[in-house]
């Protein structure tokens, strides 16, 4: 599959869980040469009182992982996810046949003899399960491109607990849109910057405000959302912020 891979928290079932997905396989997704989903899930020994993994497992479920990835994947059987919850850890692969699959996943973790597991397979060729249930929510995408932002702002060596001015973009349908959302968003302390628009996109009409504050990890989020369900309620998308380094 791809190397774009990220993580984000949930709750499935009404437990909390965590998962871990290719995104960087959306834009082919659903590909027509895999059209079965198969899955392994594997009953973890140590799990969490909240049924997540451990530190005490970690380094052994990373071990399985890879022995999955090693003896499993391939031309035809692509890897695209795993959900952690309810003291399991699901891996989701897609596969242009499921033949053979059952003896082929008691191969790899016959080696892990103190691991129970199961596993199955059916059709998927709409790629309903990578879609539907691994896939972040337009949320938990901006949730994870906040994280991104601020590794990257830790990369240059901002130790993120300096406020400063912060700038934010959203796109829109119209040019009204834009003077609703920046109505909207000044009540939240935000300002406005400039106004670009764009020739190529159906959104062409944008918006860029700012605010001061301190982009650190349990912070940020709060940060964009209320701009995000501000440019949602308008028809518009939040397309992300970024600010300057400060060591």
């Amino acid at each position: 599959m791809t190397d774009n891979w990220d993580f984000y928290s949930l709750r499935v079932d009404n437990e909390p869980a965590s998962i871990f997905v290719d995104l960087g396989i959306l834009p082919d997704a659903p590909v027509a040469s895999l059209p079965h989903m198969t899955y392994v899930r594997l009953y973890m020994n140590q799990p969490r009182p909240d049924g997540l993994s451990s530190q005490e497992e970690f380094d052994t479920l990373i071990k399985i992982e890879k022995a999955i990835e090693a003896n499993l994947c391939g031309d035809v059987v692509g890897y695209v996810g795993r959900n952690t919850s309810g003291g399991c850890r699901d891996f989701y692969f897609y596969a242009a046949t499921p033949e053979d699959w059952q003896s082929k996943v008691d191969g790899v973790l016959s080696v892990f003899e103190d691991y129970k597991y199961e596993t199955g397979a059916r059709e998927d060729a709409e790629w309903s399960t990578y879609l539907d249930f691994l896939l972040p929510s337009k949320v938990d995408r901006q949730r994870i491109e906040n994280r991104r932002v601020c590794e990257a702002l830790e990369q240059h060596g901002d130790k993120l607990v300096a406020e400063r001015e912060i700038d934010h973009w959203s796109s829109f349908p119209s040019s009204a849109a834009v003077d609703a959302y920046l109505a909207d968003v000044q009540a939240h302390g935000f300002q406005a910057r400039v106004r670009p628009t764009s020739e190529v996109s159906t959104l062409r009409y944008g918006a860029q405000v700012w605010r001061v504050d301190v982009p650190s990890y349990s912070n940020i989020d709060d940060v964009t959302q209320p701009l995000f369900e501000a440019a949602a309620r308008y028809g518009g998308d939040y397309d992300g912020w970024e600010c300057p380094v400060k060591a």
